[in-house]
C-alpha cells in the first residue's frame, strides 16, 4: 500500500528517549488554565484553584485559528487558537465566514501561569497534543460533542531541566487538570471536570466523556493509572477503574486502550503491529483487536489481515493486506492497497479511503473511491465522491 499516511496516531519513544526526556514530551502537553470548578480530587496540599474566565465573543472569521481542528455534525469544523495567552474556540462551516459560535478563555489572575497549545513550534513535542483521537481537542463520533483537555500547573524554578522520575508521584501531587465538554451546535458547556494528577489522555463516545490521569507520566507501575467516565447526561455517577494500558481511542460506546501510547507522526514506517483491548465505559473488557497499526478519530482501526512481515522489512509490511475496523459494529473495510485518511463530513468524523491512479509509482494522483462514516454502522459508501473532488 506504500508508505504510511501522514496522520498515523501510533507512538513508540524514541530508542534514545529516557525517561526525563519523555517526561518534558508529556509535560509539553500541559494546557495552563485553571478554573473554578467541583474536584474530582482535591488533596488539601495543592494550591486554591485558580480562576479561569470563559467568554463569548464576535469574530468576522476564523482565518487565525487552525491548531488543532476538528469537524462536527452539521457540516461544522471547531477550532482554535492561541493568542496573548487568550484560547479562543469558534465553529464555522468556512474560513472565510463568520463564526456560528466563538468563546474566549483565559487566565483571570494567574501570572505564574500561561496557556500552552499545539501550534508546531514546541521543539516536536506537541505531537500528543496533536492526536485526533485522544488529544487536546476530540470530538465524539456522531459530531454533538467536543472536548477541551486542559492542565495546569505552577511553574518551579528552571523547568527548561528534566525532572527527577522519584519526584514524579510528588509532581502529580501537585499539578491540576480539566476537561471541558462543549454542544458542538451552540457552544454551551455540557460538562466541566477538574483533576489531580497528571491527564494523559481524554476521548469521546456518543455519551460519555472518558479521561485517564496518573500520578506519573505514564499509566503502569507507579503511574497508577486510572480512567474515569462521565455520562454526558449527567443522569448517573461517573465510574472509575484502574489501568496499566493508554487510552488511545473511543468508538459510539467503547473505549480503546494500548500497551503503548498513541502519537502523531513520532513512529518508524510501520509503526504495529500492537493489540488492542475494547472495554466499555463502565471498565469491563468487550474484546481485543490484533494486529492493529494506528487508530483513528470516530473509532476506527486499520489492522493487519493476517500477522505483519518483521516489523524491519518496511516494504513488506506497507504491501501487507489491511483493513479498517468499525470498533462498535466489526465492520471491515479492505484496504487492498488503497490508503485510508481522516476527513470530515456533514455528521462529523469519517474515513476516506483513496486510491493512486497509477499503483506502480508513488507519485502518482489519489483519487477518492469509497468514505465511511463514524454515524453509522461502519460500512463503506461509494455515493456523492464528489463532495471530496470538489474541495
Amino acid at each position: 500500500m506504500g508508505k504510511h499516511p501522514h496522520n498515523a496516531l501510533t507512538f513508540m519513544p524514541p530508542a534514545s528517549a529516557t525517561p526525563h526526556t519523555f517526561f518534558i514530551a508529556l509535560c509539553t502537553i500541559a494546557v495552563t488554565l485553571t478554573l473554578s470548578l467541583g474536584a474530582c480530587s482535591h488533596p488539601t496540599s495543592l494550591p486554591r484553584p485558580r480562576r479561569l474566565e470563559v467568554t463569548s465573543r464576535t469574530l468576522k472569521n476564523i482565518d487565525e485559528l487552525d491548531t488543532p481542528s476538528t469537524p462536527t455534525n452539521g457540516g461544522a469544523f471547531v477550532s482554535t487558537g492561541l493568542k496573548n495567552n487568550i484560547l479562543t474556540v469558534a465553529s464555522s462551516t468556512s474560513r472565510q465566514d463568520a463564526p456560528r459560535w466563538a468563546i474566549d478563555i483565559s487566565l483571570a489572575d494567574s501570572p505564574l501561569n500561561s496557556i500552552s497549545w499545539p501550534n508546531y513550534s514546541d521543539h516536536d513535542l506537541t505531537g500528543r497534543l496533536m492526536s485526533t483521537a485522544v488529544g487536546a481537542l476530540v470530538v465524539s463520533p456522531n459530531g454533538n460533542y467536543v472536548s477541551i483537555l486542559i492542565q495546569a500547573y505552577q511553574k518551579h524554578g528552571d523547568e527548561s531541566q528534566p525532572a527527577d522520575q522519584s519526584s514524579t508521584v510528588e509532581l502529580a501531587s501537585q499539578q491540576r487538570g480539566y476537561v471541558v465538554v462543549l454542544d458542538a451546535r451552540t457552544g454551551k458547556t455540557v460538562l466541566t471536570r477538574e483533576f489531580s494528577g497528571f491527564i494523559l489522555a481524554q476521548a469521546l463516545t456518543n455519551d460519555h466523556l472518558a479521561v485517564e490521569t496518573a500520578r506519573a507520566y505514564f499509566p503502569a507501575g507507579e503511574g497508577k493509572g486510572t480512567i474515569t467516565a462521565f455520562p454526558l447526561d449527567g443522569t448517573s455517577s461517573p465510574t472509575t477503574a484502574p489501568t496499566d494500558q493508554w487510552l488511545v481511542g473511543a468508538g459510539q460506546d467503547s473505549l480503546l486502550l494500548s500497551p503503548q501510547p498513541v502519537h502523531h507522526k513520532m513512529c518508524s514506517d510501520p509503526c504495529g503491529p500492537f493489540a488492542l483491548t475494547r472495554i466499555s465505559t463502565g471498565g469491563q473488557k468487550l474484546g481485543t483487536i490484533t494486529h492493529a497499526d494506528r487508530v483513528y478519530r470516530g473509532g476506527w482501526v486499520e489492522r493487519y489481515k493476517e500477522p505483519a512481515p518483521d516489523g524491519e522489512d518496511g516494504e513488506a509490511s506497507a504491501q501487507a493486506a489491511r483493513e479498517v475496523v468499525d470498533v462498535d459494529t466489526g465492520a471491515a473495510t479492505d484496504l487492498n492497497g488503497d490508503q485510508a485518511e481522516e476527513t470530515g463530513l456533514s455528521t462529523g468524523p469519517g474515513l476516506l479511503v483513496t486510491r493512486r491512479t497509477d499503483p506502480d509509482k508513488q507519485s502518482s494522483p489519489s483519487v477518492p473511491v469509497a468514505w465511511l462514516s463514524a454515524d453509522d454502522d461502519g460500512h463503506p459508501h461509494t455515493e456523492n465522491l464528489e463532495q471530496f473532488t470538489s474541495k
